[in-house]
């Protein structure tokens, strides 16, 4: 991994793919994936139902749906140092909100609050289009580092948020994490550049021959974006690769989904203890980490569709996984393919943005489409649950699961290979 530019000197991009993972894992933190456990003793306390927490789900996604494509074009104006800044210190705010919450619509409101900025899905956004403004060549493993983030947050919070549950109550937890969240990457978020013309480089830390400086980089990063053929969205739009990528990956976030939350009662159906499963929910966060960096790695050397269609190929594996699900072996085996597939896609997704429509337009770019992709794999959720409630079992929405994956392999599949300008440079 090349950390330094051709003058010797630390290239400033890597301090912001650091600083993005940081910004991941602290989401996971502040009422992200980790908020399931806080449901059971604010419910004991307040009287709420479960259908009133997935209102509050429902109201957050549909702010991010909103709030997508305008935090995608300010990244591309300003950088992401505002959205991911502001970001934390409303959800902050938020969380801070949730710990003293009594009636039903502050957790509406808080809730709504922390999706109009973004905390959530979205955080691809936040993170994928600066670094695909930062690198080129190595595109690859900067998103995967940056990335690997969530996964990294929900090893580190999921424990960490039980043992203050535990320790001072929900109320107290909420607190802490609010006010640690914040004082760690609030700080770091300052760190933040939009683009490497910005402080006189070209992406990877290349330096333009005609001198150093922002005048001459700029310059020099034009001849950049016509190698990789940076497109706008509108002209993307046009292009038949637009489509074929936006219906695959819809597809295949739709399939992922339906793995994602109800692989635990399957499992608990089917008999495993559920500390055990938790034990295999902390396995799936640490082989995440690990397979984003190294699938990241990957993906700068071998051909991307390959990898992406094989981390599809794993995740459809581990559909068949839970169909065959009894024992042990196959708990485990199950996470573990899920979180190579998961991740792997996660990070071949927001590299093949880039390497096809180019670094200058992509928080447009993806404001406009990971809304599209989450907003329709969300779907996923309740079919699930009605699938189950009609046949009594998992199984029909394991078959979905298969079945919406093949479909994205085939589409991705007809999507043309890139002309990867970011080797060339």
């Amino acid at each position: 991994m090349a950390i330094l530019t051709p003058r010797g000197k630390p290239f400033y991009g890597w301090t912001v793919v650091g600083v993005l993972c940081v910004f991941g894992a602290i989401g996971v933190g502040l009422a992200g994936a980790n908020f399931a456990l806080f449901i059971v003793p604010m419910s004991d306390e307040l009287g709420w139902s479960s259908s009133t927490f997935g209102w509050a789900f429902f109201l957050r996604f549909l702010m991010i749906l909103a709030a997508g494509p305008l935090i995608g074009r300010l990244i591309d104006l300003r950088g992401p140092r505002l959205p991911v800044v502001g970001a934390l210190l409303v959800a902050g705010g938020a969380v801070l909100w949730l710990s003293r919450v009594a009636a039903v619509w502050e957790l509406m409101a808080a809730f709504m609050l922390i999706g109009l900025v973004g905390m959530g899905r979205a955080n691809d956004l936040q993170a994928g289009a600066p670094v695909a403004k930062w690198f080129m060549r190595r595109r690859g493993l900067a998103m995967g580092i940056a990335l690997a983030g969530t996964p990294l947050g929900v090893a580190v919070y999921y424990p960490l948020t039980q043992w203050l549950i535990d320790g001072v109550g929900w109320r107290g937890a909420l607190v802490a994490l609010s006010v640690s969240g914040i004082a760690v990457a609030a700080p770091l978020g300052l760190l933040l550049r939009r683009q490497p013309e910005d402080v006189g480089l070209l992406p990877d830390g290349d330096t333009p021959s005609s001198g150093a400086g922002p005048g001459s980089a700029r310059a020099a990063s034009r001849a950049a974006d016509n190698a990789e053929r940076s497109l706008t969205r509108r002209e993307a739009m046009r292009t038949r690769r637009f489509w074929l990528m936006l219906g695959g990956f819809t597809a295949m976030t739709y399939g992922l989904s339906t793995l994602t939350i109800f692989r635990v009662p399957h499992f608990v159906e089917r008999g495993l203890d559920p500390t055990l499963v938790a034990a295999a929910i902390a396995v799936d966060a640490v082989i995440a980490v690990a397979a984003s960096v190294l699938l990241g790695r990957m993906l700068d050397r071998a051909p991307l569709r390959a990898v992406l269609v094989g981390g599809i190929a794993v995740g459809a594996f581990c559909a068949v996984g839970l169909l065959l699900a009894g024992s042990v072996f196959w708990l485990f085996a199950a996470h573990i393919f899920y979180a190579l597939g998961f991740q792997s896609t996660h990070v071949a997704q927001n590299v093949m943005w880039a390497d096809h429509f180019g670094r200058r337009h992509q928080g447009d770019l993806r404001g406009f489409t990971i809304p599209v992709t989450v907003g329709i794999g969300a779907l996923a959720f309740p079919v699930t649950g009605y699938l189950r409630d009609a046949a009594g079992t998992y199984a029909p929405a394991w078959f979905a699961s298969i079945a919406a994956l093949v479909v994205a392999a085939a589409l991705l599949l007809a999507v043309p290979a890139a002309r990867r300008g970011r080797r060339g440079l």
